[in-house]
C-alpha cells in the first residue's frame, strides 16, 4: 500500500512537495506578491495561533512542521492551472507538504502572517464551517424501545 504523501503530483510542473522542510520568512521585503503560477496556491492557515498551536474544537494542540496533521486554510492566490478551488475557498491539506511562508505581503489582500504555498493536487478537499460549534461533537442517539 502506498503512502499518500509519497505519491507524485500528476498535474503540476512545479512540485512543492520536495521542499517540505523549507520556509520562506520575509523573503520579499519591500515587495508584494501578486500572483502564482501553474497549479500553485497560497493558502493562509486559519486553524492556528501565533504560538504554533492548531485549534481542534475548543482547544489548541502544539504542533511542529514535521507533524502529519490535517490543516485548514483559506485560498489567497490561485495559479491559472488550479481547477477545483478558487480564491476565498476553505480547504484541508496535510501539514507536512508545501512551503511555509510568514509575513508575506499580498497585493490586494494585505499581510499574511502564516501561510503555505501548495500544489492543488496536494489538497484533500473543500470544507465549509458549521454554523453550530457543538456539531463537531459526536452524539449518541437513543433508539426508542417499543414493548
Amino acid at each position: 500500500m502506498s503512502k499518500i504523501d509519497l505519491l507524485p503530483a500528476q498535474q503540476s510542473h512545479i512540485d512543492l512537495a520536495q521542499h517540505q522542510q523549507n520556509t520562506f520568512n520575509s523573503v520579499l521585503v519591500g515587495y508584494n506578491i501578486s500572483g502564482v503560477f501553474d497549479d500553485i496556491m497560497l493558502v493562509e492557515f486559519i486553524d492556528d495561533n501565533e504560538a504554533g498551536e492548531i485549534k481542534r474544537g475548543s482547544i489548541f494542540v502544539k504542533i511542529d512542521s514535521s507533524t502529519n496533521a490535517w490543516r485548514i486554510g483559506k485560498v489567497i492566490l490561485a495559479g491559472p492551472n488550479v481547477k477545483y478551488t478558487k480564491v476565498n475557498d476553505l480547504v484541508m491539506f496535510p501539514n507536512n507538504l508545501g512551503i511555509k511562508v510568514t509575513n508575506l505581503d499580498v497585493e490586494g489582500y494585505g499581510n499574511v502572517k502564516r501561510a503555505l504555498f501548495i500544489n492543488e493536487a496536494r489538497l484533500f478537499g473543500l470544507i465549509k464551517e458549521r454554523k453550530e460549534t457543538s456539531a463537531s461533537i459526536p452524539r449518541i442517539s437513543k433508539k426508542s424501545v417499543t414493548k
